[in-house]
Order: structure tokens, then C-alpha cells, then sequence
């Protein structure tokens, strides 16, 4: 899960935060005036029709290819009532054409736009991404929304009971919990519908129901605030027996109603994962706007936070905190990646959380020994996305002291990262998004004497530590969270001391005796 971007940042070479900070915030101007500009002329009341008249002629090719793609009545659902809905309903492909995908909407329940870019990672679909599928992602088979990746197994087929899960649509870490999560269901005997959401339309959800082997999966789309009866009913001719609802984050505080609701509808009873830390955190990650974990301190001090650097929920921490409190009080279990975040949560939660963890650290291959030339580099990997609770910062700076001093030491980030300029400028590599079948080839060609986890927060799992750990390599990681757990576990990798996270001299030095110890004699 992401966090929000940061509005301050104290240290040295600050200016690179607030470099991205400005960048960021001029496009997000930039674009919304453009939008409303463009809605006006091409969608107003007046002499809008002229206007759509001579866009509709320039753009009928692409129309015609887009309209057996397209879902009105869904896309225009995706705006709340009021003027804005008004101007889409008067030509809703079109709007999609000019203003919809640089938003993110969905043109029909069976495509997720932000799904599909990040199943393209190498593909130019900068523009409109449905055009993208359709003339040339669909040749590839291309995935369009995150069901297509359980193939066979969405859908209800012929199990006693079903479950229906609830899924955001972020993606990243917690997503792929809730697949394997899934797998397990299956495994013992129970079939699993899921409920994805739309991206910016946060009260839709829909359910891709396969009703037999080898037919095509119908779209369900339900809008939770208004049509629960009607996903009931859905649920209940589906033998849904339980709910497990994955994260809430971007939907409305009144979701966490909806899913008791929705229970109660069906006479059954709900689990939530607890992924990260959103339950006790408006930001998610209990990282603050200068990137430094907060320690997870009572309400009082998280509201001067909130005030400060802003959150994802619009309610203040001791409201949202006991909210959640009383919604997960009604909850059958409650399930974490680790003990770790178990621990962490245990003062806030009404009863202690079951631990299920995603992958087993069993039957890994042992660490390698690591051999490095004299005249050579150490190669450091930053394994997946990197952001500020993800340790931007902490890379960035420790690169910044190992050029300045012209230390023999590499830093590569094998992913994307929030701000891959300013890592550029103190030299790192960043190779950019992904595919997560890339892995191994982007390792193999980097060939990385160590793998660090520079994470800020404590991480509550780490698929990539998993992945770091599968290829033998070593990994060194700060004393705190999942990571550190499981490297304590197994007994190998280094773990550093949490305060030498704002200290990047400590981890150089570090990373230099590595070296100096896996120098070839």
C-alpha cells in the first residue's frame, strides 16, 4: 500500500523532496483544469452540441473501434449525481475518449485501467489504455482486471459453501496476500467470489461470475451504498457462507457498515485482513510527512499529524480508531501476515489476530558465500517498488554519501520508484515497473552481491524478501517489522539497528565491511 506523498522532509538534500513535491502538484493542477475545460466546451448545454458534432467526426474511427468495449450505463455510474454526471450522460464514450482514461475510469466492468498498465509494464500505453488492448494488448492475451489472473478458479462451481471476498484496487502486497488467501480457501474445499472495486468510484463493486467450466465470466456490478439487498440475493443463490474482506482504503467510512450489513443480510459472519496498519493509522503505513515512523503513538499525537501531512481517511484518528475498534469487534477473525504485526496491533484490537502467513520460509536453499574482486564494486539491490515508507529516502541519501566520498558501491533499484529522478541524480539505477515473471531475469542480469530492505515502516510480510531469499542472496534489512522476524527465524542476514535509519554513514560503513570481508584473497 502506498502512502501519501510527503509535504515535508528535513535532512539533507531536501530539496529533492520538494523538487518532486512541486512536479507532482503542477500536473495534478494542470490536469483537472484541463478536464474541466475540455467538459465545458465539448459537454456544456449551450454550444456544447456544435462542439461534439466536430469531435465526434474527427475522432469516428477510434469511437467505433472503442464502442464494442465500452459500457455506458456502468461508465457513467462511476460519477456521483450532479452537473458532472450530466455532461457524461450527454455523450458517454466520448467523454471517456477525451477526459475518462486520464482519470482512470473504467469504460466497462470488464476493464480496470490501472490493473491493465501494471500488467503492461514495458508496453507504450502512456494514452488511452483500453485503445491500447484493442489494438494491440488483446493479440497477447493481455490481462484486463485482477480476476483474469485466478482464471478457472473465479466464479462459483459446485462447493457446499462459498466465500466472498472484498478486495481494493491498489494492488501491490495485500492484493497478492488475498490470492493466496484465496488459493487456501479453494484447497479446502470452498469456492471464492471475489469483489473487486473500481478505481474512483469508491462505492461500485463488481463480481466476475464464471457459472460453469469453460464459459465466459459475466460481469456483476453492484453499487454497495444503495444495492446491498441486491448483492445479497446475488451472494445467497451463490451459497456464500462467509465474507472476508481484505482493505477498505478508498472507500467511504461507511463501508465497514456495508460489510455488517451485508452479513447480516446473509446470516453469516466476516473476517478482516489487517495487511498494514490502516486500522490504527489515517496514513496507512504510521510513516509521518518527513518519512520517519511515528512509533505508532496514542490518538493525540497522530491528530497533530493528520493536521500536518494529511491522511486517507476524512474523520480524526480517535474517531477513525474507535470505529474500527467497533467494526472489527464483530468480526469472526481477524487475520495478519506475522507476529510482528500482530504484536504491534494487539492495544488496539478487541481480540488477538490469527497469524497466517503467505509463504513458508521452509526448504529455502542456504545463503551463498559472496566473492567480490578487489577493483569491484559492491552491488546493492533495492528489490520491488520504492517509496518513502519504503526507505526513498534512506537510499537516497546513503547513495548520496557513497559518491561523495567515491566509496566502491552500487546501487541499483530493480522496480519503480516514487521519485526515480532524484535517485538518478545521486546514481542509482532504477529500472522502472515490472512484471512479476520478470523477476528472476532482472536478478540474473543485475547479479547483486546484496540485497537491502531499506523499508521505514514495519513491513508486515516482504514478498521480496522472499524472492531475495529464494535466490540464496544475502540480505541485510533494519532490525524492525516482518523482515527482520523472519531473518531472525531462519538466522542469517544482517540486520542493522533501527537508528541508523536517519543515519547514513553507520550503513556505509557497514556495507563497506561487507565488502572488505567477501574480498577475494
Amino acid at each position: 500500500m502506498g502512502c501519501p506523498v510527503p509535504t515535508r522532509y528535513s535532512g539533507q538534500g531536501s530539496s529533492f523532496a520538494f523538487t518532486a513535491i512541486r512536479r507532482k502538484m503542477g500536473e495534478r493542477l494542470r490536469g483537472p483544469v484541463r478536464t474541466r475545460l475540455l467538459e465545458l466546451i465539448v459537454f456544456g448545454p449551450l454550444w456544447g452540441l456544435i462542439a461534439r458534432e466536430i469531435v465526434v467526426h474527427a475522432l469516428r474511427s477510434r469511437l467505433n473501434l472503442l464502442e464494442a468495449h465500452f459500457q455506458a450505463r456502468f461508465y457513467v455510474r462511476q460519477y456521483a449525481q450532479g452537473v458532472r454526471r450530466i455532461r457524461v450522460e450527454r455523450a458517454p464514450l466520448l467523454h471517456y475518449v477525451l477526459v475518462g482514461w486520464r482519470e482512470g475510469r473504467s469504460p466497462s466492468p470488464d476493464f480496470d485501467p490501472i490493473f491493465y498498465r501494471q500488467s503492461q509494464p514495458h508496453s507504450d500505453c502512456g494514452g488511452d489504455p483500453l485503445f491500447h488492448y484493442v489494438t494491440i494488448g488483446q493479440h497477447a492475451r493481455a490481462q484486463r482486471h485482477e480476476c483474469d489472473q485466478v482464471g478457472d478458479h473465479h466464479g462459483c462451481g459446485d462447493a457446499e459453501e462459498a466465500v466472498l471476498t472484498i478486495n481494493h484496487a491498489r494492488g501491490g502486497g495485500s492484493a497478492r496476500f488475498l490470492q493466496l488467501f484465496e488459493e487456501q480457501l479453494r484447497l479446502e474445499g470452498r469456492n471464492v467470489l471475489r469483489l473487486r472495486a473500481v478505481n474512483n468510484a469508491p462505492t461500485l463493486g463488481v463480481i466476475h461470475d464464471r457459472s460453469g467450466p469453460g464459459t465466459a465470466a459475466e460481469a456483476h456490478v453492484f453499487d454497495l451504498a444503495t444495492e446491498r439487498a441486491d448483492l445479497g440475493i446475488f451472494a445467497q443463490q451463490r451459497r456464500v457462507r462467509r465474507l472476508l474482506l481484505n482493505h477498505w482504503v478508498d472507500r467511504p467510512v461507511e463501508m465497514m457498515d456495508w460489510v455488517r450489513d451485508l452479513a447480516d443480510r446473509l446470516t453469516c459472519s466476516y473476517d478482516v485482513v489487517l495487511h498494514d496498519y490502516y486500522s490504527v493509522c489515517p496514513r496507512i503505513n504510521l510513516v509521518d510527512g518527513e518519512g520517519l515512523f511515528c512509533g505508532l503513538p496514542p490518538a493525540s499525537v497522530c491528530g497533530n499529524c493528520v493536521r500536518r501531512d494529511g491522511a486517507e481517511v476524512p474523520v480524526g484518528p480517535e474517531s477513525w480508531r474507535n470505529a474500527v475498534r467497533h467494526f472489527l469487534a464483530g468480526a469472526d477473525r481477524l487475520i495478519v501476515p506475522s507476529h510482528d504485526c500482530a504484536d504491534r496491533l494487539r492495544p488496539f484490537l478487541p481480540r488477538d489476530a490469527m497469524v497466517w502467513e503467505p509463504e513458508s520460509d521452509e526448504m529455502l536453499p542456504p545463503e551463498r558465500g559472496t566473492r567480490i574482486l578487489d577493483n569491484e564494486p559492491l552491488r546493492v539491490a533495492i528489490l520491488g517498488a520504492l517509496n518513502v515508507p519504503k526507505g526513498l529516502f534512506v537510499v537516497r541519501e546513503l547513495a548520496e554519501r557513497a559518491r561523495r566520498t567515491q566509496a566502491p558501491l552500487r546501487f541499483m533499484v530493480i522496480g519503480p520508484a516514487s521519485d526515480p529522478e532524484a535517485l538518478r541524480k545521486v546514481g542509482v539505477s532504477v529500472s522502472g515497473p515490472y512484471a512479476s515473471s520478470e523477476m528472476d531475469r532482472l536478478l540474473a542480469s543485475s547479479d547483486p552481491h546484496l540485497v537491502f530492505l531499506p523499508a521505514v515502516w514495519p513491513e508486515t510480510w516482504s514478498f521480496v524478501l522472499t524472492t531475495a531469499l529464494r535466490h540464496a542472496l544475502p540480505v541485510a534489512a533494519f532490525a524492525r517489522g516482518a523482515p527482520a522476524e523472519r531473518l531472525r527465524r531462519l538466522g542469517r542476514g544482517i540486520l542493522l539497528p533501527t537508528e541508523w535509519i536517519g543515519r547514513p554513514d553507520e550503513v556505509l560503513q557497514a556495507f563497506l565491511s561487507l565488502r572488505q570481508r567477501w574480498i577475494q584473497r
